[in-house]
């Protein structure tokens, strides 16, 4: 290579800021390529090596051209290889979301490069009164499915609360997948309850799941806006969790729901909430996470814990009990006690 072009490249990669920018930039494109490759089949069909004649027949291809395209990232990327005329999946992030705890993988990417993306592709315009995203309706499924990587610790969470009890009447309100009744049950046998979510889809989903689980005489999943339903619910609940809801509500429409939840409670009751809150600068995740709730309609701003355990006070809940569950993250739980 002529020596005066390694010079002028070694003077570009002297701008300041550029390297790092670099690199960011290949992440940025790796991520792509992964939605990509998840999205249209190639990993699913790369679950065993194919050429790319395989390739083009399995996936029912139309244009060639963009096939080798997205393979040629694939390649330069390293999540991909090719052997002997067989391409086959070499990166341990493309690995992973095939692998056993795929799905919640593939979920995560699929918000980063849609709706998380959407809420900054379009902050100029929205920081000067523009239109909000009104995709709220359409990512409830893809929302649950991400949601699962927390699912360990809300499990812990639940767990906690529910065991030894007796009676153990469950309200999970936005109950997604139904796995946090699953994990109140398992817990205590004595769990019975309702589990209530407005997104139809997810609901058909909970209903499929606490059926395979063998929970349907335990566990019943309504479709539904608690705001219009609660009073509908006959009898009164031990336990009422909320997993990353309240954010779904202003702050006068808060104080709405926890006061009718805590109509409810039996005596000896707690409301549980779990959720990320206002990160003040000092949490990555959360700041993320606000920043799709400050774009979206439907959505309100991650609140402060403050300001949710003044509410809950306002509610008449008499002592609140805060868990923090990560060192340096807003996600906490709260416990919140009829006395």
């Amino acid at each position: 290579m002529n020596l005066r072009y390694i010079l002028s490249f070694l003077s570009i990669m002297k701008i300041p800021g550029l390297y790092p920018i670099m690199k960011d930039w290949q992440a940025f494109i790796r991520m792509h390529f992964i939605f990509s490759a998840y999205e249209s089949g190639l990993l699913n069909a790369l679950s065993t090596p194919r050429s790319r004649d395989m390739l083009i027949k399995e996936l029912d291809v139309k244009r060639p051209e963009v096939l080798d395209a997205l393979l040629e990232v694939g390649l330069a990327s390293k999540e991909l290889e090719l052997n002997n005329g067989l391409f086959s999946i070499k990166g341990k992030r493309s690995k992973a979301i095939m692998g056993n705890n795929g799905d919640m993988l593939a979920a995560m990417i699929q918000g980063n490069i849609t709706y998380y993306s959407d809420s900054y592709r379009n902050v100029a315009n929205r920081i000067h009164g523009g239109d909000l995203g009104d995709d709220l309706g359409k990512i409830g499924d893809l929302v649950a499915r991400f949601s699962k990587i927390a699912e360990p610790i809300i499990k812990n969470f639940i767990s906690s609360i529910v065991r030894g009890k007796n009676p153990m009447r469950v309200l999970d309100v936005g109950c997604g997948s139904g796995i946090l009744l699953k994990t109140a049950y398992d817990s205590n046998g004595n769990a019975t309850g309702i589990g209530i979510d407005i997104d139809e889809k997810v609901v058909r989903q909970a209903r499929a799941n606490i059926s395979s689980w063998g929970l349907s005489n335990r566990f019943e999943i309504r479709h539904g806006d608690i705001r219009h339903i609660s009073g509908e619910l006959m009898g009164t609940f031990d336990v009422i969790t909320l997993y990353n809801l309240l954010y779904y509500f202003d702050r006068d429409e808060r104080l709405s729901l926890l006061n009718s939840l805590q109509d409810l409670l039996s005596p000896t009751g707690v409301l549980a909430v779990a959720m990320s809150f206002h990160s003040k600068g000092k949490d990555i995740n959360s700041a993320n996470l606000n920043m799709v709730n400050s774009s979206l309609k439907g959505l309100a701003p991650l609140p402060e814990l403050d300001d949710i355990e003044s509410v809950l006070k306002q509610s008449g809940f008499g002592k609140i009990k805060v868990h923090r569950f990560i060192p340096g993250s807003t996600f906490y739980g709260i416990v919140a006690f009829q006395n």
